[in-house]
C-alpha cells in the first residue's frame, strides 16, 4: 500500500471523509472536535504527493462496495462520539436515520458521500 493511501486512512481515522469529484480528492473534516494540524498537515501532503495512487485507491473501493460490507463509520451521514479512541468502532449518531449507530455497523443503502 502506498503511503498516501496509508495517509488517507489515517486522515479517516482523525475524522476526514475523503470523495472523488473527478481527477479531484476532496476531504472534509467531520469530526467533533478540532483536529491537531501538525498531525494533519503532513498526511495531507502525503496524499498530495501520491495523488494518483489515492485516485486509484478510492475509484476502486468506490466500485467494490456494492460487494463489500460498508459500515456506518465511512458513511457521510454518521458523526463518531467525541472523544473516542477509536472512532471506526465507538458509538455515534447518525445523521440520515437520526439515531445513534456503531462505526462498525453495517451501512444502509443512503450510504456514502
Amino acid at each position: 500500500m502506498s503511503s498516501g493511501v496509508e495517509a488517507l486512512r489515517k486522515l479517516a481515522a482523525i475524522g476526514y471523509r475523503a470523495r472523488l469529484e473527478g481527477e479531484s480528492i476532496r476531504l472534509r473534516y467531520e469530526g467533533a472536535i478540532t483536529p491537531n494540524l501538525g498531525q494533519v498537515r503532513p498526511l495531507l501532503a502525503l496524499v498530495k504527493e501520491q495523488k494518483a495512487e489515492v485516485i486509484d485507491y478510492l475509484a476502486r473501493k468506490l466500485q467494490a462496495q456494492p460487494q463489500e460490507h460498508v459500515t456506518c463509520f465511512e458513511c457521510a451521514y454518521f458523526r463518531p462520539a467525541v472523544g473516542s479512541p477509536n472512532p471506526t468502532q465507538a458509538w455515534g449518531h447518525c445523521l440520515k436515520r437520526n439515531k445513534g449507530r456503531y462505526g462498525v455497523a453495517k451501512a444502509c443503502a443512503a450510504v456514502l458521500y
